[in-house]
């Protein structure tokens, strides 16, 4: 594995950089920017929708918070000398980002639910590694992220607990059995052709498989206290089928 080059909160906006680092840096930031306003559409369309008050309280909050992320990672890159627009030229080209609006449209509540408790998770462990970046400014940014995400897993599980007592164990089951598989596959392949390069440039610090395995340590014990059992997946590697 390679050995990181970069220590943390080392760089600055106005710090040389040679050209792999910047492009590097730009890359995380904009697919982080696209990440967070998908959260925020997301969230933000279900408060009118959402069951009852608490819910349309907490929706509106998490919304919220991940519009200010989005906005925060935009700054970032506007520092850096893009525009929002400009920045986009720069994500990750992905299927999954292609048809987001159509699978958005498809959402129930269980799924936003369950989009809470189990893809925020995954999330805020991603964005622990930034929260170590070499790059300072957004290594500041991810710890407040951090302080605000801590909490979306909870909300999503007790949006969990609500459906099990007025659907039954059985359907909220059913439904944690898509996400579950949806949400081992987000973490990507266990090492990419850029993980050696993410950490060489201290932009991130561990690899897609070994933050999978602290989302499921963290995540599996918060599932069976909802009274539910971890589903058992048809393929245990990537991807999990």
């Amino acid at each position: 594995m390679a050995v990181r080059e970069y220590p943390p909160a080392s760089v600055c906006a106005d710090s040389p950089m040679t050209p792999e680092y910047r492009a590097t840096l730009i890359k995380l930031l904009a697919d982080q920017a696209r990440a967070e306003l998908i959260a925020a559409h997301t969230y933000s369309r279900w408060v009118r929708r959402a069951p009852g008050p608490e819910e349309k309280m907490a929706l509106a909050e998490m919304a919220r918070e991940e519009t200010e992320h989005w906005y925060l990672a935009i700054e970032l890159l506007r520092e850096l000398g893009l525009s929002p627009d400009a920045a986009r030229r720069h994500q990750t080209r992905s299927w999954f980002y292609a048809t987001g609006n159509v699978i958005m449209s498809w959402l129930t509540w269980l799924d936003v639910a369950m989009a809470a408790f189990l893809v925020d998770a995954a999330a805020y462990i991603l964005v622990e590694d930034f929260a170590q970046s070499s790059y300072a400014p957004w290594a500041r940014v991810a710890q407040n992220i951090l302080t605000d995400e801590e909490d979306h897993p909870d909300t999503g599980g007790r949006f969990l607990a609500t459906q099990i007592e007025q659907r039954g164990p059985l359907a909220v089951q059913r439904g944690l059995k898509k996400w579950w598989r949806v949400s081992m596959n987000l973490f990507g392949p266990p090492v990419t052709a850029n993980t050696e390069l993410y950490i060489r440039l201290g932009l991130k610090f561990r690899t897609n498989e070994e933050r999978r395995q602290i989302f499921r340590r963290s995540v599996e014990p918060r599932i069976r206290a909802l009274g539910l059992d971890v589903p058992r997946l048809a393929r245990e590697r990537y991807p999990y089928l």
